[in-house]
Parts: structure tokens; sequence; C-alpha cells
């Protein structure tokens, strides 16, 4: 028997192109307040939506490397080395894989170099290419190309695409304000996706849920994810690239906000709930980038250092 998501279990087909809060008869309620004290417990409440056994562990692959300071990363930082890890996680269950974010090519890849030339590694996209064609979903943060681009700029686009959950906001800014011109999808390519909208909360697989987050790009959300063991896993994008953002409440500095265009207010307002759900809940909370933090994951055993093709 396959694993059980909101793809396998055939719902996706009435959710597209409208919001979704009747998969929750809170998540309206939760709407009017979002990260009020009492959201981690709906959150949990939602993961148990779906039927089936919990996922068992958790790997990640890193393609690429961008290579900043401190300074470009938090308000206040130093010139020390930021090494930004460009990854892709995967999510196994014990009959099927979850993927969240899909790599990039190396085209897309020297987009972030700024004119310098940075680490790729090829097989290692290779790899996660081989892993979101085994997946039985696919599961996008946010609308950058770092972590869209592997499902857009695929030789497997379509079959891919048929298992790629976007959501309405993503959709919106592939179509008419692509970060880079190399993911812009047209109306007729993004009709190809798994289209939905929704409120707050969206459970999508046994222990998965989508928290929508706008304020790093429209479409940005954030995931949770509930293991077998009980660990469990807030998956934040690109909210903060560096733990230290999280733990110090500190934002990017005012001319990388400029530039990403992003919603400071929003992404206060995000990062304090995070820090409290990590501070008194425990929940592992993994930023997409933040190298040194990743590799002491893996060190410790809460994350596996490679996804199985």
């Amino acid at each position: 028997m396959a694993l059980k998501t909101m793809l396998g279990a055939g719902l996706v087909a009435g959710l597209l192109n409208f919001g979704v809060s009747s998969v929750s008869a809170q998540v309206a309620e939760v709407e009017s307040k979002p990260y009020s004290s009492d959201l981690l417990e709906r959150v949990r409440q939602a993961a148990t939506t779906i039927s089936g056994e919990l996922a068992a562990t958790i790997s990640f692959t890193k393609l690429a490397e961008s290579h900043r300071t401190y300074a470009g990363i938090i308000e206040d930082g130093s010139d020390d080395l930021f090494v930004a890890a460009r990854t892709a996680f995967q999510i196994a269950y014990p009959e099927g894989t979850v993927m969240l974010d899909s790599g990039m090519d190396k085209a897309v890849h020297r987009y972030y170099g700024f004119g310098r030339e940075e680490p790729y590694w090829q097989e290692a996209n290779d790899e996660v290419q081989a892993a979101l064609r085994r997946a039985q979903l696919i599961i996008i943060t946010h609308e950058h190309g770092d972590h869209v681009a592997g499902v857009i700029r695929s030789d497997y686009r379509e079959e891919l695409a048929a298992k790629t959950m976007l959501t309405k906001g993503q959709v919106e800014t592939l179509t008419l304000a692509p970060q880079l011109p190399e993911i812009q999808l047209t109306s007729e390519q993004a009709s190809d996706y798994n289209v939905v909208d929704y409120e707050l909360l969206l459970p999508v697989a046994p222990g998965i849920v989508l928290i929508k987050s706008p304020g790093h790009t429209p479409g940005h959300q954030m995931v949770y994810v509930q293991l077998a063991q009980g660990k469990e896993f807030l998956f934040i994008g690109d909210i903060a690239w560096s733990l230290d953002n999280i733990t110090q409440l500190k934002l990017r500095p005012a001319e990388t906000i400029a530039r990403i265009k992003e919603n400071p207010q929003a992404l206060m307002h995000q990062m304090t709930w995070i820090k409290h759900v990590m501070d008194e809940d425990g929940l592992v909370v993994v930023p997409s980038h933040d190298q040194r933090l990743l590799a002491r994951y893996v060190e410790e055993g809460i994350l596996g250092a490679s996804i199985s093709p």
C-alpha cells in the first residue's frame, strides 16, 4: 500500500485553486489570530488528519554553497564567513517518500553567486532529481529558484509536476513576477501542478502539516513534521537563513530586506513564534541554509546526511 498523502488519497482534485479551510473546522478561527499561543496544538491536531504510519527519518542533500558574511545574514552581524547550504530534504516513510524543496541546476545557482563562481555539485543535484522522481509528494517551501527550480527546469518537469504541490501564492509569483526569468511558469505550465490555496494550516500526509507564512515571499510556508519516534521538526524555509536570527530575534539587514522585498513585520511575528516552540516545546527548527546547524544535526543523528535517490 502506497504512502497516503493528499495526492495519494485523491483529495487534491477537489481542492485546486480555492480555499481548503474545510480540511479543519478550526482553520478559519486560527486565521483570525495567526501564530497564537495555541497554534502548535492545532498543528499537532491537524497532523493526525491523514491516517497512516508516521515517517521514520529525515535526510537532506547539499547540492551547492553560497558564501556570505554574517553581516549579510543578520542585523549587526560580523564579517565572519557564513556558508549557505543549498538543500533539498527527504522525509522517509516505511512505504514511500516526501520531498521538501527540489534543488536547482547550475545555471540557476549562478544567479546567487552575484558574479562569483561558488561550489556546485552536479552529482548531488542528479541524486535530488532521482529522489524527486521516486517521491510520492513534493512540497515547496517557497518560490525562489534554489527551492523550486528542480521541478520547473527538470528534464522530467511534467512527471514531477503531477506530484508537486504549489500554493496559489507561489504560482502567482512564478507566473507574474518570478525571482529570475529561468523559473517563470506560463499559465499553461502552471496548470500541470497541484495548486492549492489554504487559510493557515493544511495537512498533506501523516504527520505533515503546511503552515502559511508569507513574508519572505508571498507564497512562503513552513512545514511541520512529526516522526514515528515522536520527534517534531519545523522546517522554516527562508524565514531565517541562520538559527541565530531566531535565537536573537534579529532580522536580515535592512538592505537585504529591501532587495528581497520582504515584509519585516510578518517575519518578526513568525520568528517570535518559532523561537517560542523551539524553546518551550522542543521542536527541531530547520532553516534551509544554515550549514553549521545542519552539520550539527547530522553529528547528533537528528538528520541524515544523504537522501536515497
